[in-house]
């Protein structure tokens, strides 16, 4: 139902309930046992977003920071949906007491620093900068992937991209 949920408001965050019972393939009465109401639906769907893009991060530290980029990169592609439903738009969970725009951030910017100091990064690009490129191609990469490019192909351009774009 969470899968549902994200397909559906990744593309339109006013579909209704019975929109998302549909495409999850169950009756609204199911969606209703699970979820009382859109808001605890949303709030699922926040909480369990986050903890699969914070998942991302095993803290295994062994790997160059490029390539965990590069496999954060990879496996936010695959979350498409969800990275969609979360950051298309930057006003949706205001208020929201599970929200912080601001969560992953400086680790974001620890592992970006860690890729400067490996040589990955080009030292005159700002962390602010990097960090930004990373989660536009994400976002961008995860977008293109619903509409006409398979999953693989956008990651693999994305994390392209990147590598490209801060290439000393």
């Amino acid at each position: 139902m969470l899968d549902a949920a994200a397909s559906v408001w990744a593309r339109d965050f006013s579909a209704s309930l019975s929109t998302i019972a549909e495409r999850a393939e169950v009756s609204r009465s199911t969606l209703h046992r699970y979820f009382t109401d859109r808001q605890a639906l949303i709030d699922a769907l926040l909480l369990d977003s986050l903890a699969r893009l914070e998942s991302l991060d095993d803290g295994s530290a062994p790997a160059s920071a490029i390539y965990t980029l590069e496999q954060h990169l990879r496996a936010g592609v695959e979350m498409g949906d969800r990275v969609i439903f979360l950051f298309s738009d930057p006003n949706r969970f205001d208020g929201n007491p599970h929200w912080s725009a601001d969560d992953g951030d400086e680790e974001m910017r620890a592992l970006m620093d860690r890729a400067r100091d490996e040589g990955a990064v080009a030292p005159e690009i700002p962390t602010t900068w990097a960090v930004t490129l990373f989660y536009a191609l994400l976002y961008s990469a995860a977008e293109v992937s619903n509409q006409d490019l398979p999953r693989h192909v956008a990651a693999d351009l994305a994390v392209q991209s990147f590598r490209r774009g801060v290439a000393p």
